[in-house]
């Protein structure tokens, strides 16, 4: 007698008999299994992906410009972003040195109107 293959049948069975007994009551409760927050994100993700990827396609598909002149007004397009990209960034730094440097003043002003 092959006990291996007896304890296999027999957990195949009890667990399918599990599975199908918990089934049949929740549905005789009117319940159901919770689904993860996973099983329902993740698909909802995959097809906004492929919406903007089939959106992108048909954009450029049925765009009124040639190769040519898109790739020219998108090279423009990036070199205008990536110019104000850097006017924020370099202004940004200027307030913050600014800050800093208005911050000791502020603190000896504090301290020693604490003193006085």
């Amino acid at each position: 007698m092959d006990w291996k293959k007896v304890i296999n049948d027999v957990n195949r069975n009890v667990s399918s008999t599990y599975d199908a007994s918990v089934e049949n009551l929740l549905d005789r409760l009117g319940l159901e299994h919770r689904k993860s927050t996973m099983d329902v994100v993740l698909p909802m993700l995959g097809v906004f992906g492929a919406g903007i990827a089939v959106g992108a396609s048909l954009g450029l598909l049925f765009a009124p410009k040639r190769g040519n002149e898109l790739r020219s007004e998108l090279r423009h397009s990036l070199e205008d972003l990536r110019e104000r990209g850097n006017e924020k960034i370099s202004q940004a730094s200027r307030k913050s040195k600014e800050g800093m440097e208005a911050t000791p003043a502020t603190q000896a002003g504090d301290s020693s109107a604490a003193r006085g």
